[in-house]
This record gives C-alpha cells, sequence and structure tokens, in this order.
C-alpha cells in the first residue's frame, strides 16, 4: 500500500531577498517536511520478514516487508490510526506486538496484530503507560504503572498474550525499572534507574521473590554512581553488560550472578559503547561503538574474560545506526532467525532514516525498502562538517555545521544553532528533515553537542550537573561568538533554537546573554524549574532531580537558573511551539513564559496544538510549526 503523503502543501513562490531577488526556492520548501522516516527492525521468528515503524502516512504506524537478497521490497501497512503507532516487536507465535499513544499523551497502550494483521489492545487503563522490556519464546515483559502513576512495576503475558491474562511479577521499591533480561523465565536480570546516570542491575526470582543486587558490592561509597546495561547472557552465570563503572566511558565488561565485573582485557575501547544485539543460541554478538557521533560496528564472540574472532562490519556508509525511544522506535538492529542477515535502522546526514540490510556472509548492504524524499532528489541534501571550539575554560566543545548549497549573501547567511534535549543526550549526523529544511531555506544551521551531552564520557556528562547548569549556556554563547568570526554567517542573524531542555537553553540563553541573538525558537521548553518539577509527570519527578537538582534540597539554584526569573533581561524576538497533552515538561511551562514576556510588551509569539505532547509529530502539524517558524523568522531578520 502507497500513499500520497504530501497534503496542501505550502507553497512559498516569493523571492529570496537575500540574493538581490536573483534566486528562487527550487521546491516548495515544506516538501522537507513530508520526507519520510522508518526504523525500529525486528525479524518474524521463522520467515524473511520484518516489521518496522514507518511515517508515510503521516505519522508513525506499523508496516512490514518480505526480505530477498539484495531487493529493496514493497510494503504493506499493518496498522492505521490517527494516533502514533510505534516500537513493534514480533512475539514468537508470529504476532506483533506495538505501542499506541493519544493525542502524544504518552500513556501507551499496548496492541497485538495477529497472524490476519487483525489488531486487539491487550491493555485497558488509558491513565497508564505501558512500555516492553523484553520478549522470550513463553512471556511478553512489559511495566507499567497501573497501581500507583508515580510507579512502575513489572508484568508479563504468556504467550500467546491474547489467550492470557497479564501477571505483576515485580514490584520495585523505588527506581524505574528500564530493562529486563532472562534466559529461562525464572531469573530476571533488570536495571533498575533512579536517574540518568545512576543504575544497578539487580537478580530477581520470580518463583521465590528473592531480589539480589549485583553491583552494590562494586560501589565504593552512596555518592558513586554508574550507568549500566545489561546485553545477554554469555553462560548460566555471566552476563555481558555495558558500564562506565571504572571507566569514564560506556564499555563492554563482564557481570556474574555474584556480583564480579571483568573487564574484556583484550578488547581495545577508546569510544563509548553505543547499541548491540544477537541471535538466541548463536556466540555472536554484533555491537556498534560511538566514535565522534559516527557509529562503526563490530561482531565478536564473548567468553567470560575474553572477545574472541573480532571483526569489523562495514556499514552501507558513514553514518549512524539510529535508535529513539517509544515514541517512534527503540531497536536499532536485529539478526534474522538463521544469522544470515542483518537488519540496521540506519541513517547519515543526506540519508533518510530507514532499514538496512547486511547479508553477513557477502557483507553486501542495501536499503530493505524505499523510504520517499517528497520528489526532492538525495544528492540535494547538505551534509554536515565535524568542528569544534574552545569554550570559556578551555573544554573542547564539538559541533556539526551545515551550509546551504547556494550563492552566499552579501553579509553571509543567518545561523540556527540548534540545541538537542536531554541533556543526557546526543546530537549526531542522522538525517533531520528540519535541519534539511532550515538549509535549504538559506540558513546556516548548527547542532552543537555542549557540556552535558552523552557520548563522550561521564566527566564530561556531569559538567552541567546543578549549580553548573549555566556553563553549558555559556558554551552556547562562546560558540555564537566562534561562529561570528565565520565568514559564511551574517554575526547579527545569530538565532538560537531548542527542543525540551534545548527549550530551556534557548530561554537561558536569551536571558544570560541578551545582546548576542537576533531570535528565539523554544518548544516545549522548561521556562522555570521549580514549577517544572512540581508539574512533570509524577513518575520522572526523581529521575529529573538527579539532573538539576532537588525541590527540597536545591530551591535556591533552581531558581536562580529559571529563565523565567530573568525575563526582564530578554532583548530578541522569541517564537514557542507546545503540545496540550505534554507530560514532560506541561504546557504550563510555555504558558506562564508567554504571558509574563507579554506582560512586559516583549515581542513573542505562541503556537499550540491541541492533538500533540512532547514534540510535533504529525505531518501536517509539522508542516504549520516549521513553515510559521520560517516566516517568523525571515519576516524577523527581513530576508
Amino acid at each position: 500500500m502507497r500513499f500520497s503523503v504530501l497534503r496542501n502543501p505550502i507553497t512559498f513562490n516569493r523571492i529570496n531577498g537575500w540574493f538581490n531577488n536573483m534566486i528562487k526556492y527550487q521546491y516548495d520548501i515544506s516538501n522537507y517536511l513530508a520526507i519520510e522516516t522508518a526504523g525500529g527492525v525486528d525479524w518474524h521468528p521463522i520467515e524473511r520478514k520484518l516489521v518496522f515503524t514507518y511515517n508515510a502516512p503521516g505519522l508513525f504506524q506499523i508496516f512490514e516487508t518480505r526480505v530477498k537478497e539484495g531487493v529493496t521490497g514493497s510494503v504493506i501497512q499493518l496498522s492505521s490510526d490517527e494516533n502514533r503507532s510505534t516500537d513493534p516487536c514480533f512475539l514468537s507465535d508470529g504476532s506483533i506486538v506495538f505501542h499506541r499513544d493519544f493525542g502524544g499523551n504518552e500513556n501507551f497502550q499496548l496492541f497485538v496484530l495477529n497472524n490476519s494483521n487483525k489488531e486487539q489492545k491487550i491493555t485497558s487503563d488509558y491513565n497508564a503507560k505501558h512500555i516492553v522490556l523484553f520478549t522470550s519464546e513463553s512471556y511478553l515483559y512489559y511495566r507499567a504503572n497501573i497501581t500507583n502513576k508515580s510507579k512502575f512495576e513489572i508484568f508479563r503475558q504468556k504467550i500467546p498474550v491474547l489467550h492470557n491474562p497479564p501477571e505483576k511479577i515485580f514490584s520495585p521499591e523505588e527506581g524505574l525499572p528500564t530493562s529486563l533480561l532472562t534466559n529461562d523465565d525464572n531469573l530476571c536480570v533488570i536495571v533498575i534507574s533512579y536517574g540518568n546516570t545512576n543504575e544497578k542491575v539487580i537478580l530477581y526470582d520470580v518463583n521465590s521473590g528473592e531480589v539480589t543486587n549485583l553491583t552494590e558490592s562494586l560501589k565504593n561509597g552512596e555518592k558513586e554512581t554508574y550507568r549500566w546495561e545489561t546485553i545477554r547472557w554469555i553462560d548460566d552465570s555471566h552476563l555481558l553488560v555495558a558500564t562506565d563503572f571504572n571507566s569514564d566511558i560506556i564499555r563492554l565488561g563482564v557481570l556474574d550472578i555474584n556480583g564480579n565485573f571483568n573487564e574484556i582485557s583484550n578488547l581495545e575501547q577508546k569510544y563509548e559503547f553505543n547499541v548491540a544485539t544477537y541471535r538466541k543460541g548463536s556466540k555472536k554478538t554484533y555491537f556498534s561503538i560511538n566514535k565522534e557521533g559516527f557509529d562503526e560496528l563490530f561482531c565478536c564472540e564473548f567468553t567470560t574474560k575474553e572477545a574472541q574472532n573480532i571483526e569489523k562490519v562495514d556499514l552501507p556508509s558513514k553514518g549512524v545506526i539510529l535508535y529513539g525511544d517509544t515514541r517512534s522506535f527503540s531497536k536499532a538492529m536485529s539478526l534474522s532467525y538463521d544469522g544470515k542477515f542483518l537488519a540496521i535502522s540506519f541513517s547519515s546526514s543526506t540519508i533518510p532514516s530507514s532499514p538496512w540490510l547486511i547479508d553477513l556472509e557477502t557483507k553486501k548492504a542495501w536499503p530493505a525498502i524505499e523510504v520517499r524524499t517528497a520528489g526532492i532528489p538525495i544528492h540535494s541534501f547538505v551534509d554536515c562538517k565535524l568542528e569544534r571550539f574552545s569554550s570559556f575554560d578551555q573544554l573542547s566543545v564539538p559541533y556539526f555545521i551545515y551550509y546551504p548549497n547556494i550563492e552566499k549573501p552579501k553579509n553571509g547567511f543567518p545561523a540556527l544553532i540548534l540545541i538537542h534535549g536531554g541533556p543526557e543526550s546526543q546530537i549526531r549526523p542522522y538525517f533531520n528533515p528540519v535541519i534539511q529544511f532550515f538549509v535549504a531555506a538559506g540558513y546556516v544551521v548548527v547542532t552543537p553537542n555542549i557540556r552535558g551531552s552523552s557520548g563522550y564520557g561521564r566527566k564530561y556528562m556531569d559538567l552541567d550537573n546543578v549549580e553548573k547548569r549555566l556553563d553549558s549556556i555559556k558554551d552556547i554563547a562562546f560558540l555564537a561568538e566562534e561562529l561570528k568570526k565565520n565568514e559564511q554567517i551574517d554575526p547579527s542573524k545569530l538565532i538560537v533554537y531548542g527542543a525540551s531542555y534545548g527549550g530551556f537553553a534557548v530561554l537561558s540563553s536569551l536571558t544570560e546573554y541578551p545582546d548576542i541573538w537576533a531570535a528565539g525558537v523554544d518548544i516545549v521548553g522548561i521556562s522555570n524549574f521549580v514549577t517544572f518539577l512540581q508539574n512533570t509527570a509524577s513518575w520522572r519527578r526523581k529521575l529529573r532531580e538527579a539532573e538539576y537538582g532537588s525541590l527540597e534540597k536545591d530551591l535556591d539554584v533552581l531558581k536562580s537558573i529559571s529563565p523565567i526569573n530573568k525575563i526582564e533581561r530578554i532583548k530578541a524576538p522569541l517564537f514557542i511551539v507546545h503540545g496540550d497533552n505534554d507530560e514532560r515538561v506541561p504546557l504550563s511551562e510555555t504558558l506562564q513564559m508567554y504571558e509574563k514576556m507579554k506582560q512586559k510588551g516583549l515581542n513573542v509569539a505562541l503556537l499550540r496544538f491541541s492533538d500533540e505532547g512532547h514534540g510535533i509529530t504529525k505531518l501536517p502539524n509539522k508542516i504549520k510549526a516549521y513553515t510559521k517558524i520560517l516566516e517568523w523568522l525571515n519576516t524577523l531578520l527581513k530576508n
């Protein structure tokens, strides 16, 4: 089934004023927002068939394709709804389980597609969130906050799930269970998170209820925290894990069920681990490392002490093995049932995200499906360049920069500095339609990984914690000063732009360094850390306090870093976008900022969406939001 993706495109026929009325847009600029995204691959248990998430209908839905060697296949749409359907996986009986929320509220329900592709719901509490953690031969495991909305417990359902009720198997006293791994449906290894950098690994016996903390004895004190990810069982008593225990970077190691950790001595690990996959019954593990934002893929066999038969696997090009979370897709790689093919969610700055296949015998790679580019030739997409600058304390800060493929205006291009969310996240050189949209409109786009970003080690990530929060904003100011020296950029036309935590960074940049900016664009951003922590979803509060500071102990710090308390400093116009159903950064964060700026007579615009949450996901809304932002910027900057 195929679609006409671009509905009622907004056409920009006007002349670009920077070029003396000589250069017109080559395409409808809104077409860039309709470039498709697909990913989150999973193999059928006994057939050469892939299921994945795909936004061809205008928002994410569930699709499948049959795999033939070397052939880019057609797609079949399996779900159809006005709300997004995401993050699918096959169960052992060939049925498919996936997630769906409503209006972007992130209260995900679980649905199953049977072998006839008939859709049925298997959860029913629309005020609770249900997230799949693991699937075994016999059970589907997921976490949900059904009993108490501030607390997640682990449930499982026997396969076939439509014929068996859910069973609650584990309720942690505190913390968020983020992953689960089991070999026999009795002993479960569970990672519990208390914050993005504070996790523990427990061994839980389902039959006896006994809990063993596998990582507590590794800590030298209460203040020591580490990140942990369990990847697979090596044997009945040893686990392959990824952790920053005794290391600045996340690296692979071995943890046994007695709580002993061993390094993998013969595996050189200079860069952070990214993602891994394996097939049960095979000794081979495929894993990638994050080298300055780009992925490198490897295959090897792990014993309890070393890595054997290490082999590098070529990716389709220099790029990123992509994954996100339940709002889109969380599965980056998957091995076919016979071990012949590796499916990856792959992207680069010029290749839209889509499922790719690698033949592990011939090493040939090809796209599993064709994602469409709304009539825009792929060769016209702009590649990025990796650069670095020295911040106020000589910290080396990386950033990617995208230049328009058109003649430079007399005074240079305006520049849009895009700050990622998180903050413990990383903007990487994957395809971003919004970036290409602004570059096509004649803007240089700069995407820094300021201090606090992940991917560069624990020390780098901890440089913005609590009272050091505004040091990351100073990074942005120093980047702006660096860009002013760039002859391609008009130093009077710098725009700071960001979403979520990046939205806070926009507001903070406008209040801390008001003379730098020509404009700001804040999408679902935090304006007041006190009200944010009070009003964010209850299950998130302690997790976010671990990063930003607690309401009980750090109230003065939270007040001092909140942009809403410094509104009078703002000089640049501000455009704000927010979804009414945002559980992460509630709409109230935007409304209070907007109202106070209006009261002070400041230049501010607000765009709200009643059917969105934390971000803009539906194609008509994307077209409306980003074209309005572009029109606003062009008018403001007299472009």
